[in-house]
């Protein structure tokens, strides 16, 4: 296709060029249809998450080394441990854990490292190093933590007439055929009964028949066997033979004789009470109904549940897995789970992930409505038309890149297209209301006067989008877990920038050439209007009269000083992201050392009976003795680890916030008196855990203290956990890793005496073991059983014997004598030893906190001017933030969201300072002036004049998506800036004088300027209300409102100032 040549008068830039070829070009309308077609495409391909998927590889190290102290283990496994991973490449942090007969070792990458390489580079390594672990240790198990372990889907089934053993095994019938659904991952049941052949021995007839519980267990092993034996041929046909019987049932393990009596066989159901059930209960399950719950419920108020929970595949989309997940779930009721089953979806991310995306999609509609009227207003319905086509095409291809790029389509993503919906019009508008003013010539050519329009227009266009591109890119290097959560922005605003250039230059002036009227319409338009005429007169004002222009300038200054001083003055507050209105929030529990399962159920039920009070409350899980289904914030905080009959969890789910006029932030508020009673009550350390709007922490508030003596460190954190944070307003679940002291009994083996009675210290352990505890030897064969049904030896409830009972024991020596355990042992009563926490190889402990209202930046900075002036046991604290203390020192490093709020801040700041020198750079070379990139640059301070105020006057906190909203202002309103200048410059290489230069440029860019302004501000008010972006779009609104009102004055009134004293000095100001 031949271009068209209007043969301007002067030479065409790329802007005009690309004009001149598509404004008659049949490729621009096949640009038109692939932007449509690649865009719907990637609406429906591209994978839908709530969030940007966040890259963190970690894994848990566990190594056992039986009968080892903490210290032992500390000393001979975490140290060798750290010390091996402590020079691999990409390691973040190492965490040890130094508990009885076993260590942990949690190993977190530096965020975006492959998942895979890391955990393939921790495998080798700790493989290649086992001689340097020390004898006695066992084969360490390495456990990735990975986000896609975290379950999208949870169902609970419930039901107050099954038994627990029943359930799960339905459960587990039901997550058979879920696993087969393609894209899920990782799936597994949470609560019920396992079933077990229980062996339930009773002492007295086991002594009545001189039977001992190592004949039981040699026996059943031996008899529980089945080997492939060879095989045998006849009449030309082969057969296997395979000699021994499998225990496939209860019947068959009391059958198995375990001795003779009298010349008599002593069978196993002779000595012990054998069933095939559930056994001793070691943790609870439970589901409750509030008020809030609009299906049919069970007559009880909290019945026993099983939960499924399954996570998705990596790079899959989580809106379709879970909706095939729950499909599939549908068919199966009936079929595979009976009537008397209640069914529940406590969790659906999917659905949750759809939801987001489908109201963003819903905001960034109002909000391109909002502009499309704005433009009709100002421009006329047939430009606002023109520029209204464009947009969906550049957010097509917008897209279609992040689509082909692997991107997922996101909060952050829309987030980020609703940022840059005002900045994406503006190339469009500039272009059109150029195109307009050319018109504006009675009889000129349309097509030579367009692409003269948007030659005009083109290098200037350029660099302002180029400014904005800049002022973006430098926050894809903020570091964390931030960097890989606010992506999108950097990423996404550049594409959209870039395209809506291309399609300003080549769709634009096309259809502006075939729908725009003719020249008596842009005649109109050419009229100076009556905001055009007031501002006219106000500048000549300003510019003939030196007192008011000196005015004008202190006035602006005291302004600026005014919006500094608000933070100081904490009339705004800092925090790194406001909390979230979520649909379902943690309750977790710790009941003091020493607690019975019993003890931590009834805190759970009390908290059921709490939380059941409220009336947005649908369902709620219990859990006792381990945790619930794991989240993104919970994987992070290391709740994996957490299980044992002092550990619990309450699992709330809301009525959907859409549904319901109260935030789950004052649903907790108001639990939390009756939360603070509980404690003060039952000692137990409880938690109210909200899901954050970002990127998870440990704690909101952590100090981790170290020093070089572990005994004193732990003295001191009790110290700031009962006497500084308890006393600090607005925390709340002050917490540490302190343990509460608890004892132990020591059953020591009198080495002698054994030896004389032929009895070894294993039978000893293994006796006790057996008759305290209970212990497992083998499996029943079941042929149908899904789960391994182990067959497990223990002794009734009624005849557990204490320290003091141990008489009542018995052991066999090879003589076949009866020793009495108290003749071979003796009891030693001592404090128990107490896990010790490492972190890098230094021993650490934490304490934490989270906040019941307001941002923690202000209790932390109130505690550290505290310790600054006050010791902690004697102990003057050195403090950081940012490194840790000196090993020779005793000292803490505030950590949790403090930190995370500073490294944000900071990597923000930084990138904000580099956006602001590649501008200026960019500046330079364009106008080959150091002074006049700084005038265009003064528009940037004017922008804190509005954002400071503008989060006073709403009561919001000062973020880290406002900080965002500042760097984006930088990219605005230097482009306004820009514009500005060079028709200033443009009338002055016409011949104009410099007052009428500077009077005329001002009001020709006035219309355009203030519609890019209005575009901005009401294209992001839709996002006000939003706890994430509303910081971004109060720094937008304010920002560009304060900043373009003012810029229309200062930018103007510095370059006349410059040309003014320029010309004095005798040097010519530069015009080029």
């Amino acid at each position: 296709m031949a271009a068209v040549d209007p043969q301007p008068d002067e030479p065409l830039n790329i802007a005009g060029r690309l004009t001149r070829y598509f404004i008659n070009s049949k490729i621009t309308i096949l640009i038109v249809v692939v932007a449509i077609l690649a865009g719907l495409i990637a609406l429906r391909t591209t994978p839908r998450t709530e969030n940007p998927q966040i890259v963190v590889p970690a894994a848990n190290i566990i190594v056992t080394k039986p009968g080892a102290s903490p210290r032992e283990i500390k000393n001979l496994v975490v140290d060798p441990l750290q010390a091996i991973l402590r020079g691999m490449r990409g390691i973040h942090h190492t965490y040890g854990l130094a508990l009885n007969s076993m260590g942990v070792v949690t190993v977190k990458f530096q965020v975006g490292e492959n998942r895979v390489a890391s955990l393939v580079r921790l495998y080798n390594k700790i493989m290649s190093n086992m001689s340097r672990m020390p004898p006695g240790t066992e084969q360490p198990v390495i456990q990735p933590l990975d986000v896609n372990q975290v379950p999208i889907v949870t169902i609970s089934l419930s039901s107050a007439a099954m038994s627990g053993v029943r359930l799960r095994a339905i459960a587990t019938n039901v997550l058979h055929h879920l696993r087969r659904v393609p894209g899920t991952s990782r799936s597994y049941l949470i609560g019920g009964q396992r079933r077990k052949i229980n062996v339930v021995l009773h002492p007295r007839l086991m002594r009545h028949y001189d039977v001992t519980l190592d004949d039981v267990r040699r026996v059943v092993q031996a008899t529980n066997v089945e080997i492939p034996s060879g095989h045998f041929t006849n009449h030309n046909r082969r057969a296997t033979i395979h000699a021994g019987t499998m225990l496939r049932s209860a019947r068959d393990v009391g059958r198995v004789v375990v001795s003779l009596y009298n010349h008599r066989p002593v069978y196993l159901h002779d000595v012990a009470t054998v069933t095939d059930g559930a056994g001793r209960i070691k943790t609870v399950h439970e589901i409750g109904f509030g008020p809030a719950y609009s299906h049919a419920r069970p007559h009880n108020i909290e019945v026993p549940e099983v939960t499924i929970a399954i996570a998705k595949r990596a790079g899959t989309n989580a809106v379709a897995v879970a909706d095939a997940v729950l499909h599939k779930l549908r068919a199966l009721q009936g079929p595979v789970i009976p009537d008397g089953v209640h069914v529940n979806v406590t969790r659906n991310d999917g659905e949750r992930a759809n939801s987001a995306v489908n109201t963003l999609i819903e905001h960034l509609f109002i909000a391109v409505a909002t502009v499309v009227i704005l433009l009709v207003v100002f421009l006329g319905w047939r430009a606002a038309a023109i520029v209204t086509v464009t947009i969906p095409l550049i957010l097509f291809v917008t897209l279609a890149v992040d689509d082909m790029g692997g991107q997922t389509i996101n909060r952050i993503t829309l987030f980020a297209l609703i940022l840059s919906l005002g900045l994406l019009v503006d190339d469009s508008i500039v272009v059109i209301e150029n195109i307009f003013r050319h018109y504006a010539r009675a009889g000129a050519d349309r097509v030579r006067e367009t692409v003269l329009a948007v030659n005009e227009i083109g290098r200037p266009t350029n660099l302002a989008t180029l400014s904005v591109i800049v002022a973006f890119l430098p926050m894809l290097y903020v570091t964390g877990m931030m960097g890989p959560y606010m992506a999108p922005i950097p990423k996404n605003v550049p594409i959209a920038m870039i395209t809506s250039l291309f399609i300003a230059y080549t769709v634009a002036p096309w259809a502006a050439r075939m729908w725009l009227k003719g020249h008596g319409s842009g005649a109109k338009h050419d009229r100076p209007g009556l905001l055009q005429r007031g501002y006219a007169r106000a500048m000549r004002a300003l510019l003939s009269r030196p007192w008011l222009r000196r005015g004008f300038l202190f006035a602006i200054i005291l302004l600026f000083a005014g919006a500094l001083a608000m933070p100081v003055l904490r009339i705004v507050n800092f925090k790194m992201l406001p909390r979230n209105n979520n649909n379902s929030f943690d309750i977790t529990v710790r009941t003091r050392a020493g607690s019975t399962l019993e003890d931590t159920n009834r805190v759970i039920t009390a908290l059921g009976n709490i939380v059941r009070a409220n009336r947005y409350v649908t369902t709620y899980d219990l859990s006792a003795g381990a945790m619930g289904a794991i989240n993104f914030s919970g994987l992070l905080r290391g709740e994996t680890l957490k299980r044992g009959p002092t550990v619990g969890e309450v699992q709330v789910h809301l009525v959907r916030k859409s549904e319901r006029p109260v935030s789950s932030i004052a649903i907790v508020r108001s639990l939390r008196p009756a939360v603070d009673r509980l404690i003060a009550r039952t000692g137990a350390m409880i938690k109210i855990v909200q899901h954050p709007p970002g990127p998870p922490v440990r704690a909101t508030i952590m100090a981790e203290v170290f020093g070089p003596n572990y005994h004193k460190v732990q003295v001191i954190a009790n110290d700031l956990r009962y006497g500084l944070f308890a006393h600090t307003p607005h925390l709340a679940g002050v917490d540490s890793t302190v343990p509460h002291p608890s004892m132990q009994y020591i059953i020591k083996v009198n080495r002698r005496e054994a030896a004389l009675h032929g009895v070894s210290a294993a039978q000893v352990a293994q006796t006790l073991k057996g008759f305290l505890s209970g212990i497992s030897d083998g499996t029943a064969h079941i042929p149908h059983a899904k789960e391994p049904v182990p067959i497990r030896f223990r002794v009734p409830i009624a005849d557990h014997v204490g320290p003091n009972d141990l008489g009542k024991l018995f052991v066999t020596n090879p003589e076949g004598r009866e020793i009495p355990l108290s003749a071979l042992v003796h009891v030693i009563k001592r404090p128990a030893p107490e896990p010790i926490y490492q972190k890098d190889g230094r021993d650490v402990e934490y304490v934490t906190a989270g906040m019941s209202r307001g941002s923690p930046v202000y209790p932390v900075l109130h505690m550290w001017q505290y310790l600054k002036h006050h010791t902690v046991d004697g102990v003057h604290l050195t403090q950081d933030f940012m490194k840790d203390p000196s090993s020779l020192h005793y000292g803490l490093r505030w950590s949790g969201e403090m930190r995370l709020t500073l490294n944000v801040f900071r990597d923000l700041g930084s990138a904000f300072g580099v956006a602001i020198l590649l501008i200026y750079v960019i500046l330079v070379g364009y106008y080959r002036s150091f002074a006049i990139p700084l005038i265009v640059m003064g528009s940037i301070p004017l922008t804190i004049i509005g954002v400071f105020p503008g989060h006073a006057a709403l009561g919001q906190y000062f973020t880290a998506t406002s900080m965002i909203g500042v760097i984006a202002l930088a990219g605005i309103v230097v482009r306004n800036s820009l514009l500005l200048i060079d028709f200033i410059l443009d009338y002055r290489r016409a011949g104009h004088a410099l007052t009428e230069a500077v009077v005329q440029a001002g009001t020709v860019r006035l219309r355009p300027i203030m519609l890019t302004a209005l575009a901005i501000m009401l294209g992001t008010a839709i996002m006000v209300m939003d706890p994430v972006f509303g910081g971004l779009a109060i720094s937008l609104i304010f920002g560009t409102l304060a900043s373009t009102v003012l810029t229309l004055f200062v930018i103007p009134l510095g370059y006349f100032a410059y040309a003014t004293f320029s010309e004095r000095g005798g040097q010519p100001p530069q015009i080029h």
